[in-house]
């Protein structure tokens, strides 16, 4: 009981924390007096990339540029006064529009864009595995879509020992490339490196440098060996 009354805490703590940060965030043009206006507007385009945002966050740069000239220049007047509260204003209104894209970004990301950002982790993750033990990676499945493993490797390609239709369906290779390369490999027991499989193994050095944020090097294993 203790110990979730602490975790709740800490998540009510975390909570409040998160809104504080938020509000303060939104009210920066207020409180700066102008002068930090753009900054809300600037970062949500950062986050958002659309022509929209660029717009309002150049109109922000070049009114709080106008008012920290008046400032400099002991600017008064009602020209003035307008263009330091109507900066203030923008930039609030920027503000509170952009703070989901801002502190939720996550969930205005494109699913598709989400897809690949989360295969490019998982393969970080299995090459993580690979470097520091290679056991647990074989032992995983890592690489090996033709043994239907439950890790999710995020799409890696074990090229010492998948099949040639593998080649073909997950990575493209025609059929004839894929072939040939299978033969010679499992002739030579495998590569030992990627300079090692550019240099000896045939394929096109372009068609291995488009694919090799997906490659991996195991240990070759004998086909009978592997069935058994």
């Amino acid at each position: 009981m203790r110990r979730q009354n602490v975790t709740a805490n800490q998540s009510t703590g975390s909570r409040l924390a998160r809104v504080i940060v938020q509000g303060l965030w939104m009210l920066l043009p207020v409180l700066s007096l102008s002068f930090l206006a753009f900054v809300p507007a600037v970062q949500v385009w950062w986050r958002a990339r659309t022509t929209g945002w660029l717009i309002t966050a150049l109109v922000l740069t070049l009114c709080t540029a106008g008012v920290v000239t008046g400032m400099a220049l002991d600017g008064d007047g009602a020209g003035f006064g307008a263009l330091l509260i109507g900066t203030g204003l923008g930039g609030l209104v920027a503000a509170v529009a952009g703070r989901e894209i801002v502190f939720d970004y996550e969930a205005h990301v494109d699913p598709a864009v989400r897809a690949v950002l989360d295969s490019r982790e998982r393969r970080r993750h299995a090459r993580e595995i690979v470097a520091h033990d290679v056991q647990m990676a074989v032992e995983l499945g890592i690489g090996r879509p033709d043994l239907a493993g439950e890790f999710d490797d995020g799409g890696m390609i074990d090229v010492n020992n998948v099949r040639a239709a593998d080649l073909v369906r997950h990575l493209g290779w025609r059929q004839a490339v894929a072939d040939s390369f299978v033969r010679d490999r499992d002739r030579r027991h495998g590569y030992a490196s990627f300079t090692e499989l550019m240099a000896m193994s045939g394929v096109d050095v372009n068609l291995l440098e488009r694919d090799a944020e997906r490659l991996v090097l195991l240990p070759h294993q004998d086909r009978d060996r592997e069935l058994e």
